[in-house]
């Protein structure tokens, strides 16, 4: 007798609106690319910058993760609330985007993040392009979750999104999406022929032109996973921080050999991500200083949950410390 395999439901939750809608929580691309508006980026160039959706989405999905902790998903409760996004074909309410939103906190920054990117691109030379509110997220959560078939049909549409831009060059924010874009879409899509760029590889470029940076607070750097291991991307981090001015401390475990944020563990065992982020915080804050640097959104989100209400070390993104110098 076949056994039937029922998906958790946040996972449910996730495949569904990446498939439908094109991101996690079903946003609307305005919503995506609302970061952008004043910045007027061409939507076709050599040099395409793509967020993914990734650091928008963040509080959405950590407001969503925090509702899945707090109740049973084989309750009444949740099955309403699941049931409810049967009225996305015909009203186009989504209930889990309506309740993450009351929820989600803050949107302001996460959404800054993107829009300091482009900023202090543009102030090293670099003329980007933006496919706006077509922009689609990668479908990196459904190689990463083993969802490689619905991934196969999604990623034409991502593709034909990215060709509309025209671009040589693709330079992504989230090391998630720097993954699959470099490693899993040329074996989806065979003309899928791209320079692919971590935002950290475009700065430590031009790293020769970054100002320097007066601050008299103490840094160590979280090395994403993703980011050291899949990409082998670290000392660029670090002689970027070099060239401008700033001397950091380095963590017990670091570089190939850093620890996991938790992120990974977030939408199936959100209880045990938070553990293993708090134990990275403390070995982060054993080095005494002042700010943690990491240069992912999910590693950035994960860590803030990590930390306690007595924990008084900063936790900043890569692009929001840099901004300090180069976009002020």
């Amino acid at each position: 007798m076949a056994v039937e395999i029922k998906l958790p439901p946040v996972l449910d939750i996730i495949r569904g609106n990446i498939i439908k809608n094109g991101n996690p929580l079903a946003l609307k691309g305005s919503e995506v690319a609302a970061w952008a508006k004043e910045l007027k980026l061409p939507d076709q160039g050599d040099l395409l910058l793509y967020t993914g959706g990734e650091y928008q989405l963040l509080p959405f999905i950590d407001s969503l993760v925090s509702t899945m902790t707090v109740m049973d998903q084989g309750s009444k409760v949740f099955s309403l609330m699941m049931g409810a996004r049967n009225l996305i074909n015909k009203t186009g309410i989504n209930a889990e985007k309506i309740y993450a939103s009351v929820l989600a906190k803050d949107r302001e920054r996460f959404n800054s993040i993107s829009y300091k990117a482009a900023i202090i691109l543009q102030k090293l030379g670099y003329e980007l392009c933006y496919s706006g509110e077509k922009e689609l997220y990668s479908g990196a959560l459904l190689t990463e979750l083993g969802f490689n078939i619905d991934m196969q049909t999604y990623a034409l549409k991502v593709a034909k999104v990215i060709r509309e831009s025209k671009a040589k060059t693709i330079v992504c924010l989230s090391p998630h999406a720097a993954e699959v874009l470099k490693f899993v879409y040329p074996k989806l899509i065979s003309d899928f022929n791209y320079e692919i760029k971590t935002f950290v590889e475009l700065v430590w470029e031009k790293r020769d032109k970054l100002p320097k940076i007066s601050l008299n607070k103490s840094v160590v750097l979280h090395d994403s996973c993703r980011l050291a291991r899949e990409m082998d991307i670290t000392e660029e981090l670090r002689d970027i921080l070099t060239s401008m001015g700033v001397s950091f401390r380095e963590a017990s475990s670091n570089r190939k050999w850093t620890t996991c944020c938790g992120g990974p563990n977030k939408l199936l065992y959100p209880e045990i991500s938070h553990t293993i982020a708090s134990r990275r915080i403390n070995e982060l804050e054993e080095t005494g200083a002042d700010i943690i640097l990491t240069s992912c959104p999910y590693c950035l989100a994960a860590l803030l949950g990590g930390q306690t209400k007595d924990d008084k070390t900063i936790v900043e993104d890569f692009i929001e410390y840099l901004y300090r110098g180069v976009g002020a």
